[in-house]
């Protein structure tokens, strides 16, 4: 992918400096930063408490309709029939 951006003098004159000092391109450097910012970003998870959580959690369950019966999810009853 290419970008253009507009960087400021100021900025572009850190660049060229760090580029210079580390003997790579300047692209070099923006890609370095570029990673290191995406890496921290997604890298970082959202931390909930236990309670946050276990709210979550009931309310994802809630969307779902309740049964009126029991349903027998048994080993036995899901392989019944097939010659086990």
């Amino acid at each position: 992918m290419n970008l253009r951006i507009e960087v400021p003098s100021n900025l572009e004159l850190l660049l060229r400096e760090r580029a210079e000092e580390e003997g790579v391109p300047v692209e070099a450097i923006v890609l370095a930063a570029v990673i290191d910012k995406l890496r921290n970003t997604t890298a970082a998870s959202p931390s909930y408490t236990a309670d946050q959580f276990s709210n979550w959690l009931a309310a994802w369950a809630n969307r779902f309709p309740k049964l009126d019966h029991v349903v027998d999810d048994s080993r036995e009853s899901i392989y019944e029939g097939r010659g086990e």
